[in-house]
């Protein structure tokens, strides 16, 4: 639950944080600026999803079975000609995997961000591949060798041009099998 809440009020900072970007600050006088010609830039716009995952992955020396959940955010920031700057935050949430053959039971951790534009165009679908850690469970606690980090999984975000975002989806998998 606390878990939750800290991850709640990251959001909301982040949130907070693009919105500071994008709201310019008035000045105590007001005064009529130059006509404007193009449109008006849109407000950013927030999604986050808790996705269910789970497939098999290639892993550095065997096939690593995983289940768990990925918590995606997806934050947009448009410009004023359409197009403009998504991020895409994802983070796994009680997240493991068993080696096949060796049974070697793992947990996968980390959390990962993309900085990506996204065009003008109807419709545009970003896919990423964040990077997470591979954790053995039979390592100690303060390991000498560090983890192995991954990538498991291919996040795609489907985005309008004015930043309205769509679907969001997870595979696990390697990309070339």
């Amino acid at each position: 639950m606390r878990r939750n809440a800290l991850r709640l009020a990251g959001n909301v900072c982040l949130l907070a944080a693009a919105l500071g970007l994008t709201v310019p600050a008035t000045a105590g006088t007001a005064t009529a600026g130059p006509a404007r010609t193009a449109r008006a830039a849109a407000l950013p716009q927030v999604r986050s999803v808790s996705l269910p995952i789970k497939g098999v992955f290639r892993g550095p020396s065997e096939n690593i079975a995983v289940t768990g959940t990925l918590d995606v955010s997806v934050i947009t920031l448009p410009d004023a000609a359409g197009g403009g700057t998504a991020q895409i935050i994802s983070s796994l949430d009680d997240t493991s995997g068993t080696g096949d053959p060796s049974g070697t039971a793992y947990d996968l951790v980390g959390a990962h961000r993309d900085t990506l534009p996204f065009s003008a165009a109807a419709t545009t679908t970003l896919k990423v591949r964040p990077a997470f850690l591979l954790v053995s469970r039979a390592v100690p606690p303060n390991p000498v060798v560090p983890p192995n980090p991954i990538r498991p999984v291919t996040v795609s975000v489907t985005l309008g041009s004015t930043g309205a975002i769509g679907a969001v989806t997870a595979t696990v998998g390697n990309p070339d099998t």
